[in-house]
């Protein structure tokens, strides 16, 4: 009786699997990037919200949207040929994501999958319509194909201005920026977002913080770097590569990146190849007292080569000043983000939730009011492990 109930599984097991959808892996299209502007009609979103859901809407070609979806050229693919290929694209006008997708499909002659995208690209007149934001991302959030680990930039501009270029080693815009994020652990100016993080930190806190994507004017080249501030589903500001640097230490998520001092009037550049960072509350009636400590380790890259770095100086001493200047640009960094744009980017909400859920109670109805309030020191203790081959 029981090699019969084994039997049966298994005969249960082959019957069940296979290629549920019967579509060729030849005959697939497969998205890489999403692209999404603001469409020329955009506007008309203020007409539509007059609509009564009995009345018929025969208007499909409203263009509330631009999206682009691009795809690899598979015919470039193969054995001989590299791994990577150049990209197509449709580019459609929509009034939503799921009309988008209808009229892609009509444009296309193989069947569309979103299972291995790896990016979504928002141009930034797109987040000056919060209510259609709101509509993009429920879509994205709702839809089952959607790979949720992609990769979320925001572009300067209009998106398609950068889906047709190619970067310095790659011969496609997709492959050249996952690269640079996939490398970010050496670069303190991207702070990578996927889609599930994005959709979660506007969902818990209505703001969110992406990389920033400009085109150099004089080069004509790609630039990923620096940051931009969502707040309630609106563009609300940017931060420069420096300010983005100092965000990434503060949220603890730096991995490698550097600081430099002068020393009379020569660059001394530190190479961070560590960090550790801790958080003290100290609470009292008025407001939030929060520390942050954070130990730093790496080593000297170069001076000037006729001078001695140390000689019998400690090095403490040049630890110190790196300590100083550290200290006084991330505070800086805070004051700004405090009284510009109260937005919390450097995760201190979650820290409270985790370690102080009788002060979040308190204070999480009014949480925006209580960060800007609140009081932010940082300590920062350098650590030079290695100077480099001297002789």
């Amino acid at each position: 009786m029981k090699i019969k109930k084994i039997i049966s599984l298994l005969i249960i097991t082959f019957l069940l699997v296979g290629c549920w959808d019967k579509v060729e892996i030849d005959r697939r299209t497969f998205i890489t990037t999403i692209g999404i502007d603001a469409g020329e009609e955009i506007n008309k979103q203020v007409d539509l919200k007059k609509l009564k859901p009995d009345e018929p809407f025969s208007d499909n070609d409203t263009k509330i949207l631009n999206i682009i979806y691009a795809f690899p050229d598979i015919s470039q693919l193969g054995p001989e040929k590299g791994g990577v290929a150049e990209e197509k694209h449709i580019s459609v006008n929509a009034y939503s994501m799921e009309d988008g997708f209808i009229k892609a499909i009509s444009k296309s002659s193989r069947y569309i999958s979103f299972a291995h995208s790896k990016l979504v690209l928002f141009g930034e007149n797109f987040f000056a319509y919060p209510e259609v934001v709101k509509e993009v991302l429920d879509y994205l959030q709702r839809e089952p194909n959607i790979n949720r680990d992609m990769l979320v930039i925001m572009t300067e501009g209009k998106v398609e201005n950068y889906i047709t270029k190619k970067g310095l080693m790659e011969k496609n815009i997709e492959a050249y920026l996952y690269g640079l994020i996939e490398n970010s652990d050496r670069n303190n100016n991207i702070i990578p977002v996927d889609l599930n993080e994005f959709l979660r930190n506007l969902s818990e806190s209505s703001n969110a913080i992406l990389p920033y994507l400009t085109i150099e004017k004089e080069t004509n080249e790609v630039q990923l770097t620096g940051a931009c501030i969502v707040k309630d589903y609106e563009l609300k500001g940017k931060l420069s590569s420096a300010e983005t640097a100092n965000v990434k230490m503060l949220r603890g998520k730096l991995k490698g990146g550097k600081k430099v001092i002068y020393k009379e009037g020569h660059p001394i550049d530190f190479s961070i190849s560590g960090m550790e960072r801790k958080i003290r509350l100290k609470n009292d009636e008025e407001k939030l007292n929060f520390y942050i400590d954070i130990d730093l380790e790496g080593e000297i890259k170069g001076y000037y080569l006729e001078n001695v770095l140390f000689g019998n100086n400690d090095p403490r001493q040049i630890e110190e000043y790196f300590d100083k200047t550290i200290k006084e640009e991330m505070e800086s960094t805070i004051k700004m983000i405090q009284e510009k744009y109260s937005v919390d980017v450097f995760g201190l909400n979650d820290y409270i939730k985790k370690y102080h859920p009788k002060v979040w109670k308190r204070v999480k109805d009014n949480w925006e009011e209580e960060f800007k309030n609140s009081s932010i020191t940082v300590n920062v203790n350098t650590h030079i492990r290695r100077m480099g081959v001297t002789k």
